[in-house]
């Protein structure tokens, strides 16, 4: 029998141009990873200064292609030995283009193998790959502001119960010096009544005393006051009486009789006879 010739369907030849390009895929990435190898290795040999221009030169890169080339390296071939083959690396990163390893790059490190094992990357468009990533970001935003949010009410919870601890406190020794405070104050009443049964009559007979004698200074003192107010007006009027009796003898003696009638009667009715 001749040897059999497989049929050429369009099936199939789809299939092998997918094996291909994931084939190119996968080493353009890895060679892309080991140009960033020796890029991050070649920066550290210049100064400051002449590393724009080594590239810009000798490789024909920009800077931020360079960047981007050291960042693949710097996240997909730093856990790698230098590249031994397309396999090595292949092994790491199955079926990854350059952009969606670029994409990938903003998923964190420690969620990134985890991100590919979730997700159809194969089927999946750059846009789409994008989309996932950037739902992926926003979840995470909302899970960090989440845990913020819950980070602050238990810092509130734990303030507020520190707080409350501090008012049971102030409480509680509020309540003691208030407890202590009366006592002290039944202390010094039952003090106080001993000490007024025991000198209550002292006390009395010593302000009666206290107060006969200033009573007695008081009227003293206003009997002195009108005794000298009553001698100065007598004296002034014995010198007016004086002086009249100069000018006018009849209307002085008129008043004189007046003046005398008016002394007698004030001293028999206020002084007695």
């Amino acid at each position: 029998m001749g040897d059999i010739i497989s049929e050429r369907t369009p099936l199939l030849i789809a299939a092998e141009i997918n094996i291909i390009k994931h084939q190119t895929e996968k080493m353009v990435l890895n060679n892309f990873i080991e140009i960033g190898r020796r890029l991050t290795e070649a920066k550290g040999l210049f100064k400051f200064g002449e590393w724009a221009k080594w590239l810009k030169e000798s490789v024909g890169f920009s800077q931020s292609r360079a960047e981007k080339l050291m960042r693949l390296y710097d996240a997909y071939g730093l856990q790698q030995p230098a590249l031994r083959g397309s396999e090595a690396q292949a092994l790491e990163l199955p079926n990854l283009s350059y952009t969606h390893a670029l994409i990938l790059l903003g998923v964190p490190e420690e969620d990134r193998a985890q991100f590919i094992n979730d997700i159809d990357i194969e089927s999946l468009t750059t846009r789409e790959l994008q989309l996932a990533v950037n739902d992926l970001k926003q979840s995470q935003q909302e899970k960090a502001g989440l845990q913020t949010a819950l980070n602050d009410e238990k810092e509130k919870n734990t303030q507020l119960a520190r707080e409350c601890d501090n008012l049971k406190k102030e409480t509680n020794d509020l309540r003691k010096s208030k407890q202590e405070l009366q006592q002290d104050v039944e202390k010094k009443v039952m003090e106080n009544k001993k000490l007024t049964e025991n000198s209550n009559l002292k006390s009395y007979q010593r302000v009666s005393n206290e107060l006969a004698a200033a009573q007695i200074k008081l009227l003293t003192g206003k009997v002195a006051f009108r005794y000298e107010t009553l001698d100065k007006a007598f004296k002034e009027l014995t010198y007016e009486m004086d002086l009249l009796a100069k000018i006018d003898p009849q209307v002085h003696g008129e008043y004189k009789k007046i003046l005398n009638d008016f002394l007698i009667k004030a001293m028999e009715k206020r002084m007695g006879n």
